[in-house]
Parts: C-alpha cells; sequence; structure tokens
C-alpha cells in the first residue's frame, strides 16, 4: 500500500526545514563575519609593518621641503603594490607630504583624523572609514616617526575593503556552496524520516479507522520501542479487547435469542414512542404476527404497536405505561386475560405488561446524568389448558359432589322413614326402605371405589411397571369376576386371542381396570341374549384390545364426550338390569379406561352406532416403558 505523508507530517517537515535553514543561516553568518574579521585582523598587522618598513626610507627628510621626494615614494610604494596598498605621509600639523593615489596638494589637512591622531598620541593607531579623497570604505593604519612630543610625522597604509572582500569572496562562496549542501541534506533527511514516519502513523491510523468501520481482523505493526510502536501496542490491545468484547455481546445475543426462541411465553417490547422493538416466536405463532421478522426485531420500518398488535386490550397493555418524556409513571404491572384464535380453536392467553428500561437509548437529562428510555413488556402465556384443567376440576367437585349427594340423600330419607316406622309393623314399608338404603349404598361403594380408581391412576402415586401377561388366563379371570352379570342378561361371551398374542407386555392392575370397566359398560348398556366379543390382536405397532358389544350404542353426538368424568348420555340410554330395571352408572368408568390407557403409553378410540352396538378399540405399545411416573392427562 503506498502511503502519501498527510498534513501534519508536512507542517513536521517545513517546520524541521525552516529552523535547520535558519540555523544554517546564522550559522554561515557568523562564520563568514569571522572570517572577514579575521581577515581585518591579519591586514592590520600587515599594514602596521608595511608602514614600518618605510620609516628608515623616509626618516631625517620627512619636512614640507622635501615633499616632492616623499610624494614620489610614496607613489613608488602604491605601484608597487599594484595599487592595493595606498601610502600617505603626514607631518605633524596635519599637511599631506605625499600620497601614492592622489595630489597632496589637493588634499585637505589630516591632522583630524582618527587613524593619525591616534598614531601621534600612541605611537600607532587605526580606522575603518570612507574615504572621501578616493571615494572608498578604506582601511587606515597609521605609524608615527620619532618620539611622542616630538614626532615629525606620520606613515600611514591604508587598503580598499572591496579588495579585502574580494580576497575573501571564494570562501564566502564555498562556505555558502557549503551550507547549501547541508540545507539539502538536512532537508532530504527531514523529508525520508517523515516519509517514514508518516507511512507508519498513517498504518496506525488506517487501522484505527478499520476499527472503528467495524473490521476487527486488522492489525498494525508493533516493533521497535518508540512512540508509535507504542502506540501500535495499544491499538493492538485496543483491537484485542474490543473483539473479546463483541464476542462476548454476540455470545451473550445468540444466547438471548436461543433464550427467547425457546420460550413458550410470548414476549413483545414496545418503546416509549409506540414502536415495537423485540418479538419472539411465541408471540408471533399467539398474536400471528406475520410481517414481524427475528426473535429480536422487526422488519426495518420498526412497525408501531397499533400496525402489529391489532387487539384493543393489548394495544393499551403495551402503549398505556410511560409517561411523558419517555419515563414511567408508576412500577405497574398490567395484565389481562383475552380470548385469542388458534389453529385447534380458540385459546385463552394471559396478557402481563410491565414497565422495563432500554438501555440502548440513553437520553441525556440535567446534570450531566444518563438514564435510559423506558418502554414496556408484555409476556403472554397461553392458559387454554390451564383454564380447561381449572373448568374440569371445578366440574369434577360439583359432579362429585352431586352423585354423592344423591345416594346419600336417599339414604337419609330412608332412614328417617324407618325411625318413624313401627317395628312391628308388617306393610312392608321397612323392607322397601332397607332395600333403598342397601341400593344407594352399592352405588355409593361403586362411586367411592371408581372415584380411588381414577385418583390412582391419574395422581401416579405409585410406580406402574409392565410385566408379562398371559392373556388367556387374563381372559378367563375376567370372564369368571363377571359371569354372573353375563349369565343374568343371558349375554354370550367369545373371547377371540391371536396365536402371537398369548403373552402381552404391560400393567396387571391397569390393564384389568380397563378390561373390568369396558366389560362391565358392555354388560350394563347391552340387552338380554346379546353378544359382548373381546379381541386380542398384534401388529408392527403394538398390541391391540377391541370389546364389542350389541347394546343400545351411543348417539354421534355424544361420543366425544363420553371419556369425560361424570358425564352420561341420555337417560334413555340408562343401563338395564335383568328385570328389566334401570340403573344408573358413575360416569367415571371410560375416563378410567382412558387414563388408565393413557398411562400404558397407548391410545383408545371409541366406535359406535344406535341400536347396533359399541366397539372399543385400545392401543398399547409393543414395548412400552418398564417403569414410568403417571402425570394427569389433558381432558378432552
Amino acid at each position: 500500500m503506498r502511503v502519501r505523508p498527510g498534513r501534519l507530517s508536512w507542517k513536521l517537515f517545513f517546520g524541521n526545514a525552516a529552523l535547520m535553514a535558519a540555523v544554517l543561516l546564522g550559522c554561515l553568518w557568523l562564520i563568514i563575519g569571522e572570517f572577514q574579521r579575521f581577515h581585518s585582523r591579519e591586514l592590520i598587522p600587515y599594514l602596521r609593518s608595511y608602514a614600518a618598513a618605510l620609516t628608515p626610507l623616509v626618516e631625517g627628510r620627512f619636512a614640507l621641503k622635501h615633499s616632492a621626494t616623499l610624494d614620489q615614494l610614496a607613489k613608488e610604494c602604491g605601484t608597487a603594490s599594484s595599487g592595493m596598498i595606498r601610502v600617505t605621509l603626514v607631518a605633524a600639523d596635519g599637511t599631506v607630504l605625499g600620497d601614492s593615489h592622489a595630489d597632496p596638494a589637493a588634499m585637505e589637512s589630516h591632522a583630524d583624523r582618527p587613524e593619525i591622531v591616534e598614531a601621534l598620541r600612541a605611537g600607532w593607531g587605526t580606522s575603518r572609514r570612507w574615504s572621501a579623497t578616493v571615494k572608498r570604505d578604506m582601511q587606515y593604519v597609521a605609524v608615527r616617526l620619532g618620539p611622542a612630543g616630538r614626532a615629525s610625522g606620520v606613515i600611514r597604509a591604508a587598503m580598499a575593503v572591496a579588495r579585502i572582500d574580494a580576497r575573501t569572496a571564494s570562501s564566502r562562496r564555498l562556505m555558502w556552496a557549503l551550507g547549501l549542501m547541508a540545507l539539502l541534506a538536512g532537508v532530504l533527511l527531514a523529508l525520508g524520516i517523515i516519509w517514514l514516519w508518516s507511512g507508519r502513523v498513517a498504518r496506525v491510523t488506517a487501522t484505527a479507522r478499520s476499527l472503528l468501520g467495524g473490521d476487527l481482523t486488522a492489525r498494525v505493526d508493533e516493533s521497535g520501542s518508540d512512540e508509535v510502536a507504542l502506540l501500535a501496542r495499544a491499538l493492538n490491545r485496543l483491537r484485542e479487547r474490543i473483539a473479546a468484547q463483541l464476542a462476548q455481546i454476540d455470545r451473550h445475543r445468540r444466547g438471548l435469542e436461543a433464550l427467547l426462541e425457546e420460550l413458550h411465553e410470548g414476549v413483545v417490547v414496545a418503546d416509549s414512542r409506540g414502536r415495537i422493538v423485540l418479538v419472539n416466536p411465541a408471540a408471533r405463532r399467539l398474536l400471528r404476527l406475520d410481517g414481524v421478522e427475528g426473535p429480536t426485531g422487526v422488519n426495518a420500518a420498526m412497525r408501531t404497536v397499533e400496525q402489529c398488535v391489532p387487539q384493543h386490550d393489548l394495544q393499551r397493555l403495551l402503549i398505556g405505561g410511560a409517561g411523558s418524556g419517555g419515563a414511567p409513571r408508576e412500577a405497574a404491572v398490567s395484565e389481562v386475560r383475552i380470548e385469542l384464535p388458534g389453529e385447534a380453536g380458540a385459546m385463552t392467553v394471559l396478557a402481563r405488561a410491565s414497565d422495563i428500561a432500554l438501555p440502548e437509548s440513553p437520553q441525556r437529562v440535567g446534570g450531566g446524568n444518563v438514564s435510559s428510555e423506558y418502554g414496556r413488556l408484555l409476556v403472554l402465556t397461553d392458559v387454554t389448558e390451564l383454564m380447561r384443567t381449572v373448568k374440569m376440576k371445578t366440574d369434577f367437585v360439583a359432579n362429585a359432589s352431586h352423585e354423592l349427594r344423591t345416594p346419600l340423600s336417599a339414604i337419609r330419607a330412608a332412614v328417617e322413614t324407618l325411625t318413624k316406622t313401627d317395628p312391628t309393623d308388617r306393610s312392608g314399608s321397612a323392607a322397601r326402605c332397607l332395600e333403598v338404603i342397601a341400593r344407594h349404598a352399592n352405588r355409593l361403594e361403586q362411586l367411592v371405589s371408581d372415584l380411588l380408581d381414577l385418583s390412582r391412576v391419574e395422581a401416579g402415586a405409585g410406580r406402574f411397571r409392565q410385566q408379562s401377561v398371559n392373556a388367556v388366563r387374563f381372559c378367563s379371570e375376567l370372564q369368571g369376576r363377571w359371569q354372573e352379570g353375563l349369565t343374568a342378561k343371558r349375554l354370550e361371551w367369545v373371547c377371540e386371542v391371536a396365536d402371537d398374542c398369548r403373552s402381552v407386555v404391560a400393567n396387571p392392575y391397569l390393564l384389568q381396570l380397563v378390561l373390568d370397566n369396558l366389560v362391565d359398560n358392555a354388560i350394563k348398556f347391552s340387552g338380554t341374549s346379546g353378544r359382548i366379543v373381546l379381541r386380542w390382536s398384534r401388529d408392527e405397532a403394538g398390541v391391540g384390545l377391541e370389546v364389542e358389544d350389541s347394546g343400545c350404542g351411543i348417539p354421534a353426538s355424544e361420543q366425544q364426550r363420553v371419556f369425560e368424568r361424570f358425564y352420561q348420555v341420555s337417560p334413555s340410554r340408562a343401563a338395564t338390569t335383568s328385570g328389566g330395571a334401570r340403573t344408573r352408572g358413575t360416569g367415571l368408568g371410560l375416563s378410567i379406561v382412558r387414563h388408565a390407557v393413557v398411562a400404558m403409553g397407548g391410545a383408545v378410540e371409541l366406535t359406535s352406532q344406535v341400536g347396533v352396538g359399541t366397539k372399543v378399540r385400545v392401543r398399547l405399545p409393543a414395548s412400552g416403558p418398564a417403569e414410568r411416573d403417571l402425570r394427569t392427562p389433558a381432558e378432552p
């Protein structure tokens, strides 16, 4: 990946380049200035020595009368130096006696020149100033002739400053060239360093941007020990921590989704603005929300409660909880029970709603504190079976109370009659009362026995073990128990046992309950000279038991209810005794049959035709569970 320096890199580059240029320029200025000063300091001794060397040539002749000779000597000295050195001979009073570059007669008095004044006082003097005679900037050195106070004059040697600069120009050019080369090298070095560092910083920046975009696979090179490497390490640690936190959040999210998927209760969450934010599959199934997608959300439009939930009671539960600004009015929990259409008919659903905080939508409130938006949680529980069970229990208590009260009332009335009857009375009323007491006592005994059997089978107080049962012997014992009833009504008993069904696996107690109740019903509701058939068969699905009679039959409209507790078909179908008298059953026989069959893992069905007879089929599994706890099965 090609990395280009950014604004910060260029700022650093130009700042470093400017600083480097300023430092180099300052150094060059100081070096060149010092170099020029060095040449100036070297020139002054040279000019002084030059002037001192002329002293023997002019000594003794340094007077106005020798001015022509002195002027000629000065010009010869100037010619000898190729005009670079200007020689001036000045008398003690300031009169110019000779000059290598000008006419002494035209020159003014030099008594006020600084170098002349200093030379007459101290022996020699120097100054750098503009020359009005030659119109140049000159460096002057003057040497006194004679002792102080009796000096005859001054010999002055001078050189133009421009000539000095010309002699140092090559050195300055070399210094400037070296300075520019150093500046260029520094700039290139700074550019290379900036390019190198900007590449690392750009990679760190690119990684940070990729993290911001959600790419947690990007890593940055963290080799080295400088600040960029430390920043890269910190960024990689941050990436790893973010990845770990996101993985944990994702696990929690998937766990929540799985939990919501498995919940049998429906869950619906709405925010304070009345929009659905969460719906689980159970709620979609209960409310038939075909447009809602996913366990943790709805479609992209964030549909409102009114669009998703058509039931007004549920709308009020979801919308009516939050107060102004999304804050709850109070920690309220509301519930309502409603009827909803279902695939198998009407369902009873208990809906409970409460206020919850939605931390996904924080709001900034006064004082800088952060509060959460409040929404409503609606939990839907299908209580259809519970309500049906409650109704069944209520009906059971009412029916049991009624069935128990009827014979008890008859027995009480008979007892009251007996207490008022004269023991010596031979009219037969006492015998009739005793007959009533005996008949209803038998009914009470049968009712209590059936209730105990039903309670034992339903409650599963013990474990009903499966074991091998001899079908032929079982049929023989069954016939023996009911032979008196069969004989009284002259009923034909037929038992058909298939060859492969002589030994079956079942619980003897439960099997006896089933067949005793079925045979009892067949005898009760069959007329005289009828026929009762018990068939045993086996197929791949299991064992089949079938009890068929030629009795009065059951109307089709009532065949689905005969397995309910205490349900009895119309009085016209009441059981008859051998003498033709009608008697009522307890209404618990087929309910006991159904629960006992379910306890063995089987199923029971009934077919009947009025005036023809009834056939009850029991299907038991090929190999039922060896041992099981009984639970109360649902009533139809």
